[in-house]
C-alpha cells in the first residue's frame, strides 16, 4: 500500500499525526508520485511483452486453423475424385492441426484474458496517479497546518512556563521581604530585653521630673486628690 493510500484511509487526525513525523512533507510526496510513475512504466513494459506473446500466439492460432481447413478441403477433393485413400491422409493431416488449435485456442484465451486484466491494472494505476497528483496541494497544506498548530502549542506551552516562574520568584521574593521584615522586629523586641529596666525607670523618672509642666500637672493632682479626702 503506497504512502497515499495509507493517507486517504487513515482518516485527518492520523494523516495529521503521520505528517508531522516526516521532516518533509513535500520531498516525500514527490517521492511517492515519482514512485508510482516508474511502477506505471514497469507495468507497461510488461503488458507490451505479454501482448506481443498474445499476438504470436494468435497468429499460430489462425496459422493452423487456416492448415486444418487446407487439409479438409483437399480431403473433400480426393474422395470426390475417387481417391479414398488419400482422402484419409488428408484428414489425418487435418486432424493434426486441429489437436494443435485446441491447445492453441486455450493458450491464446488465457493470454487474452490475462492482458485485459493487465491493461485495466494500468489504467486503475493511472487515475490512482491523478488522484495523488491532485492531491498532493492539499497534503502538503494538511502538513503545513499541523506544523503551524504543533508550532503554536509549543509556543503557549513556553509562554506559560516562563510565566509561572515569573510568578512563582516574584512569590518567593514577597514572602522572603515579609521574612525579613518580622525578623527585623522581633530583633529589635530581643534587644530591648537586654536593657537594666530599673535604670530605665529612673531616666524616665528624671526626665520627668527635668520638665516644668509635667510638675505643675501632679502638683494639681495632689491638691485635687488631698481635697477630696
Amino acid at each position: 500500500m503506497s504512502i497515499f493510500s495509507r493517507f486517504f484511509k487513515i482518516g485527518q487526525a492520523s494523516v495529521n499525526k503521520a505528517l508531522d513525523k516526516m521532516e518533509k512533507p513535500e520531498l516525500m510526496l514527490e517521492q511517492a508520485i515519482r514512485d508510482k510513475e516508474v511502477q506505471i512504466r514497469d507495468a507497461k513494459k510488461s503488458v507490451q511483452s505479454c501482448i506481443a506473446t498474445e499476438r504470436q500466439t494468435k497468429k499460430l492460432l489462425d496459422t493452423e486453423k487456416a492448415e486444418q481447413l487446407a487439409w479438409e478441403q483437399r480431403a473433400q477433393a480426393a474422395l470426390k475424385s475417387g481417391k479414398e485413400d488419400l482422402a484419409v491422409k488428408a484428414l489425418q493431416r487435418a486432424t493434426e492441426h486441429e489437436q494443435k488449435v485446441g491447445g492453441l485456442q486455450q493458450n491464446w484465451e488465457t493470454q487474452k484474458t490475462g492482458v485485459e486484466d493487465l491493461k485495466r491494472d494500468i489504467h486503475g494505476m493511472e487515475e490512482q496517479l491523478a488522484e495523488y497528483k491532485r492531491n498532493k496541494d492539499f497534503i502538503i497544506a494538511q502538513a503545513k497546518a499541523a506544523e503551524v498548530k504543533k508550532g503554536i502549542y509549543e509556543a503557549k506551552a513556553r509562554i506559560a512556563k516562563k510565566s509561572n516562574n515569573a510568578d512563582d520568584l516574584m512569590a518567593r521574593m514577597k514572602a522572603k521581604a515579609e521574612r525579613s521584615e518580622v525578623e527585623a522586629e522581633a530583633a529589635q523586641e530581643i534587644a530591648g530585653m537586654g536593657e537594666d529596666t530599673l535604670e530605665k525607670q529612673f531616666d524616665e523618672l528624671d526626665s520627668s521630673s527635668a520638665n516644668p509642666a509635667v510638675q505643675d500637672k501632679l502638683a494639681a493632682m495632689k491638691a485635687k486628690l488631698n481635697q477630696g479626702a
